[in-house]
């Protein structure tokens, strides 16, 4: 994050007081921020920190709330690594056919590489939640860092 901050402040000045823009910085702000989602996946997962809505949470019985759980995390495990698998064979296609970014040449393989790996660790850290066991949100609760 201090990274895409700190690229965009140096283009901006550069584009705008010197005319000379950061080279490629458009192309680095995408990669950035690219890495930067995909990497955040699995810790976020892990945590449970996705945005969830709980409207009904008060008024399920525990054992129907397990089962939601359950099915959330299996789904969840499915999609994810259905989506780490065609990101692989998406790479796959990007290094055979040796894709680059335009003006940094930067290979596109190598980050849909780091993609599929890190989806796959989102869909590993959901067969973990799993086991675990749910957490019900109290109405009226303050989370977060701001509570």
């Amino acid at each position: 994050m201090l990274c895409l901050m700190l690229l965009t402040c140096a283009d901006v000045v550069g584009r705008y007081f010197l005319n000379k823009p950061v080279t490629g910085g458009f192309e680095l702000t995408e990669v950035l921020l690219a890495a930067l989602i995909f990497a955040g996946l699995p810790l976020v997962t892990l945590r449970g920190d996705h945005i969830t809505v709980d409207l009904f949470d008060p008024v399920t019985p525990e054992w129907l709330f397990r089962i939601q759980h359950a099915l959330a995390s299996l789904i969840g495990a499915a999609c994810t690594g259905c989506l780490a698998w065609r990101l692989w064979l998406r790479a796959e296609d990007l290094q055979r056919a040796g894709e680059t970014t335009s003006q940094l040449q930067f290979r596109l393989a190598w980050l849909t590489y780091a993609m599929a790996l890190l989806m796959g660790l989102t869909a590993a850290a959901l067969l973990v939640t799993l086991f675990r066991r749910p957490q019900r949100h109290i109405p009226g609760e303050a989370e977060g860092p701001l509570a």
